[in-house]
């Protein structure tokens, strides 16, 4: 593979250094660990932005009690989502753990 980008002049052979990317396809799991990266990023910031709106129509009912009970249910609801997501992150890190298989653990490169 590291022969792709290599160049010859006078039967000397000038290989492309090592942080020159060679191509490739990507492994199956970095595919799956990026994706599902990716959507636990997107839901805890879709859970976090409910929890700001439910406190927002909290504090605009103006003590009107079926307005503060909504704005309540959309935070509970938000916070359960989030907790929702830290467990399947952390059961999906144990099972990746179980099989040895690279974990969700950092942001790709």
């Amino acid at each position: 593979m590291d022969r792709l980008l290599a160049l010859t002049i006078d039967g000397k052979t000038f290989l492309a250094p090592t942080i020159i990317p060679q191509g490739g396809l990507p492994k199956a799991y970095d595919i799956g660990s990026n994706l599902i990266l990716l959507t636990f990023i997107l839901v805890i910031i879709l859970a976090l932005f409910f929890l700001i709106w439910g406190g927002i129509k909290w504090v605009t009912s103006s003590g009107d009690k079926t307005k503060v009970q909504a704005a309540r249910n959309t935070m509970v609801y938000a916070i359960i989502g989030l907790v929702i997501v830290f467990l399947s992150y952390f059961v999906i890190n144990v099972i990746t753990t179980f099989f040895n298989v690279p974990a969700v653990t950092t942001l790709p490169e």
